[in-house]
């Protein structure tokens, strides 16, 4: 039996190693998804977070002697963006921005490497995953025979998990601007999320900006870009008139 970790690089993550290490817990290895935007760069991760991985990873491998190991897809999130649909609605058209339910980038992105990672052990494996006490949604649609979520077994809630990670020096700078990480790209974030995006990174804000008009779908439903940029813009005048 392989015992190994999903690694993030987010609060619960990190938490749930630093847990199953104290708690002298069974684990084998531990893997990051590197989720990438093209060939060119490093990642789809938040700067923030971009530059707070390598010294997570240092960090995990002097205190615990930790190596994470990097597991990616063969594509990258450019790759299937402009890739031609052969079946289904919009046949003809670039995949585009993945829609918010069912998104192809978390299934050819993510789920497909880790499949492919998971195939190189020839014995059972059990994956602990990050999963928090105030999250029983997710808990309970795991597969309780193949995943174990420490957090939630701890009753370790996400603040909690924050807390845990600012303690061991392993609390990520994207939590001062955001509550949650993920890809710069991913549809699914907030507007909080993307109103920092638009006022912080405007190179990003622009290279998405620009993809849109190579989608068939905006970037979130029933909302362009540009009509987000209109609102933030609207809003830090608003502001400025009360100062």
């Amino acid at each position: 039996m392989k015992y190994i970790a999903s690694c993030s690089f987010g609060k619960d993550s990190l938490a749930m190693i630093i847990k199953i290490k104290e708690l002298n817990l069974p684990l084998d290895e531990v893997f990051y998804v590197d989720i990438r935007f093209n060939n060119e760069s490093y990642s789809g991760e938040m700067p923030l977070m971009k530059e707070f991985i390598p010294r997570a990873k240092k960090i995990l491998k002097d205190k615990y002697n930790i190596e994470v190991k990097d597991v990616k897809s063969k594509i990258t999130f450019i790759d299937q963006f402009y890739k031609v649909k052969q079946k289904g609605n919009h046949i003809g058209d670039n995949y585009g921005f993945p829609y918010v339910i069912g998104a192809w980038c978390n299934s050819r992105l993510k789920i497909e490497p880790i499949r492919q990672y998971l195939k190189k052990f020839n014995e059972p494996v059990i994956q602990y995953v990050g999963i928090a006490y105030d999250e029983p949604v997710r808990y309970n649609r795991l597969n309780h025979n193949t995943h174990i979520a420490p957090l939630y077994d701890l009753k370790i809630t996400e603040r909690e998990a924050m807390e845990i990670c600012r303690e061991h020096n392993l609390l990520s700078p994207i939590y001062e601007t955001s509550f949650r990480g993920g890809c710069w790209f991913c549809p699914k974030q907030s507007i909080g999320q993307l109103k920092n995006l638009y006022r912080n990174y405007p190179d990003l804000w622009s290279t998405l900006k620009q993809m849109e008009k190579d989608s068939h779908n905006t970037f979130k439903p029933n909302m362009t870009l540009s009509q987000l940029e209109k609102r933030f813009k609207n809003e830090k005048i608003q502001m400025s008139i009360f100062d």
